[in-house]
């Protein structure tokens, strides 16, 4: 029996700590910080987008990103905020045994495009910034260190770009003759 004990211990203490799930709370508007997203350029300029517009958090750690949890779409009407996204909680999954900041960014994107790719019209990346991550039992904060308010830009589609390619080299041709 004692040879069991010592070897249930033995193999426990060799385990390593259990990881637990840190939380956080992305905000882009707080007390000391507002970071409303807005268009770039386009007939859109100088806007904001609405809730056809989501957002996806990723984190950043040794030159790749993860996604963490499901996009959330930015605030449906102007009484609530366009520009703005609401007070969402994240979950990073064994993110460690200790509270501790992490690195993140945020893409936003037409939603009509279905994620962050080339059919999305509108697109746009957030600076990173660094956000504390508290582990259980210690509850989530509010995100403070969220950038400036960054802008979507409008994507060309490929058949625009195309077009230009041909337009260039017609030109070229006429000029040689």
């Amino acid at each position: 029996m004692k040879k069991v004990l010592v070897a249930v211990a033995a193999v426990l203490m060799s385990l390593p700590a259990h990881a637990l799930d840190g939380q956080f709370i992305l905000s882009n508007k707080g007390t000391g910080y507002d970071a409303r997203v807005s268009f770039k350029d386009g007939p859109k300029a100088g806007q904001f987008p609405d809730a056809t517009y989501s957002l996806q958090l990723f984190q950043v750690s040794g030159g790749s990103e993860t996604a963490v949890g499901n996009s959330i779409s930015f605030r449906a009407s102007p009484a609530a905020g366009f520009g703005y996204f609401p007070n969402t909680t994240f979950t990073l999954p064994n993110f460690g045994a200790a509270s501790g900041p992490a690195t993140f960014r945020v893409k936003a994107f037409d939603t009509a495009g279905g994620n962050y790719g080339a059919a999305s019209t509108y697109r746009g990346i957030s600076a990173d910034f660094t956000a504390t991550v508290n582990v259980a039992p210690t509850p989530p904060v509010a995100t403070s260190g969220f950038p400036v308010g960054f802008q979507l830009e409008v994507v060309p589609e490929p058949s625009t770009i195309a077009l230009a390619a041909l337009g260039g080299a017609a030109l070229l041709l006429r000029r040689r003759k």
